[in-house]
Formats: structure tokens, sequence, C-alpha cells
């Protein structure tokens, strides 16, 4: 590494980590007043703030490609105020050359999104969740009673394909050791019809087998001329899914999962493709989270070089918030298209980054 290149290494990185502590005390402050909306006597501001620092990770992470953007654009904007980047152009250096003399900085960037994706964000998502239910419940102080249940608001839905038709589940929660509660099987033939119903108390799952086997089981089963009900002390059901994966399908906001968690939702060949757009569009956007830094931080240098060369940092600062939430706006432009126009997702996800990267190398060409 040259001097220039730990020279804009230290500088963008602080900008950068300033920008994103700024970023994430406004976005702790708005969620905390939304958070004291809820009118739960047990959830006041202490348990609201603990909820919120778990859940901090994931809200760094979304903030991190903006803050990359609005710091380098803010450092590089610096260097050309103060006429270091006018030194450094003069001495011979290309905006190739500085470009990738950022790639340093990118590159750390990068390892704390994945570090944050993969390692604390899910772990933190889960925490969080686990904890608030115990608080609104009035459980916040009782270690052992926060972790009894995973159990979200309208339980989990599960769906899966059958030989002759499909098959619905309900699951009420699930305790930290994996095991199953309330669960509510509806199964359909092919023509969509209601043919069995069971209900279970409890289920666990067995590693070998891999199924759960459920106790006790009421069914009732349907037909055309009658209706036919029935108890049975335990009930083999054949779904492999884990209580691992159950435990990430509690809170299955997509933004909320690891890669590797996305990934074996994605794999389950029952999900129906629309209800699974979203979880692609998360895949897909942290996979090719390293073109977007390179988008952002091109398009950074290719407006300080340009239209911001001699502008103050306030409209730095303006046009930059601008830019990131132009970028933000075609994400959610396009995103739609996987499923309207099954466009592939990857392509989707894509297409918001290259025409920035376009855009960019335009604007270098121009002034370069």
């Amino acid at each position: 590494m040259t001097l220039l290149d730990r020279y804009l290494t230290r500088k963008c990185l602080a900008a950068i980590i300033t920008v994103v502590a700024v970023l994430a005390a406004l976005t702790l402050l708005f969620a905390l007043i939304e958070e004291l909306d809820e009118d739960n006597a047990h959830y006041g501001f202490g348990q609201a703030l603990q909820y919120l620092l778990l859940t901090m990770p994931r809200r760094i992470e979304e903030l991190l490609a903006y803050g990359v953007f609005i710091g380098l654009l803010l450092a590089l904007g610096n260097l050309s105020e103060g006429g270091e980047l006018t030194a450094i152009r003069a001495a011979g250096v290309s905006p190739r050359r500085i470009m990738v003399a950022l790639l340093p900085t990118l590159g750390i960037c990068l390892l704390l999104s994945l570090a944050l994706s993969e390692l604390l964000s899910s772990a933190g998502e889960r925490a969080g969740e686990r904890y608030k239910q115990a608080a609104q419940l009035g459980l916040a102080d009782k270690p052992a009673a926060a972790a009894d249940y995973i159990t979200p608001e309208d339980g989990i839905w599960l769906r899966r394909n059958l030989a002759l038709g499909s098959e619905y589940a309900h699951i009420g929660g699930m305790d930290a050791s994996g095991e199953l509660v309330n669960i509510q099987l509806y199964q359909l033939n092919a023509k969509n019809e209601l043919v069995a119903t069971r209900r279970a108390q409890r289920g666990s799952f067995d590693a070998a087998q891999q199924h759960w086997l459920l106790t006790p089981v009421r069914s009732t089963l349907l037909s055309a001329d009658q209706t036919l009900s029935e108890s049975s002390q335990s009930l083999v059901w054949a779904n492999p899914i884990s209580p691992q994966q159950l435990a990430t399908q509690a809170f299955a906001d997509p933004r909320k999962m690891t890669v590797q968690q996305t990934w074996q939702y994605l794999s389950r060949s029952e999900q129906h493709p629309i209800a699974s757009a979203p979880y692609a569009l998360s895949f897909w956007q942290k996979v090719l989270t390293p073109l977007t830094y390179i988008s952002m931080a091109l398009m950074a240098l290719a407006v300080v070089i340009g239209p911001l060369r001699h502008t103050s940092i306030g409209q730095r600062l303006t046009l930059g918030l601008f830019i990131g939430l132009g970028f933000k706006y075609l994400q959610d432009l396009f995103a739609p298209m996987a499923v309207v126009l099954s466009v592939p997702t990857a392509l989707a996800v894509m297409i918001p980054a290259l025409l920035y990267l376009f855009i960019a190398q335009q604007l270098l060409r121009r002034n370069a």
C-alpha cells in the first residue's frame, strides 16, 4: 500500500465512521419514539432502548452503503476544498488510480458489512424480539422466562407441496430447545379442497429421521359424504424443516436473515415464487454488496471531480443525501420487476448499481 493509499484510507474511514455514527444515532432516536408509542404498561423507555440496542447491528448494516457514499463524498470533497485532490491530480494521478486507492476503504467496509450480516444482525434480532416479547408480558427481569418461547404475534405459517395436493401448517410457538407447541395442519387435495385437519399440542424433531413427532394428535378427515374424527397419542409429520430453520422463519423478515438462512429458505422447493420474491431480492442485494459499494464510491469520486469541485460542505452533503435516496428509490422501482415482468432477480438488483456506474463513468470522462 502506497503513501497515497494509506492517506486516503485514513481520511475516508474517519469520514465514513462519523457519518454512520450520526445516521445510526438519528435512526435510534426515531425508532425509540416509534417504540414508545406502543401502549404497554411493562414496555417503557428502558425496555425499548435495550430492544433497539440489540437490533442495532441490523440497522447499521442497512445504513452502511449510504454511509460509505456520503463519507467518501465528504472526505474527497474536503481534500478538494483544501487543494490536496488538485495536487494529487497535478502529480499525474488519474481518477482510475484514485479509485484504486479507495479499494482498501471499501474492503474494510465490506468486511464490516459481512460481519454484521452473518454474525451479529440475525442473532441480535432474535435476542431483541425475545426480549421485547418478554418485556411486554412483564417478564423482562426473568431471563429464563424471556427465552421460553419464540412466539410471533401471528404464529408461524408453513406451506409445502404433497404428492396429491398441499399442506398448510400453523405453529403457535417454539421453545428454546426446538420443541413446538400448538400445531395445526391443514391438508388440501389437488382441487384445493380441504380433506383433513390435525391438531397437536407438542412436536419434537428427530434429526436422524428428519421428521417431527407430534403428540397428542386430534385428526378430522373430510370427504364428500362424511366427517371422521379420531385421536392418537402420536403422529409422524414428514416435514424436514429443522428447528434452526423454524427459528429463522419465526422472524422471517428477509432483511433480518443471514445470506445462508435466506438461501436455505429459497432452496425449499415448496415456496411460492411470489412469496419468495422478497427473500430473493434480499439475497442478491447482500451478495451484490461489493458492486453497490464500487458504484457508490465511483459516483462520489465523479461528483467531487466534476459538479462539486468548488462547492461548500453543506452543498455536498445535501446532494449526497439526494443521490443516496435516489439509489434507494431506484432499488424500490426495479425490485418489483422481478415479479411483475419475470426479470431475473439478480438483474433487477444490479440495474441501479450499473446505472450509477455508467453515470459516474460519463462524469469522469467529461471532467477528467
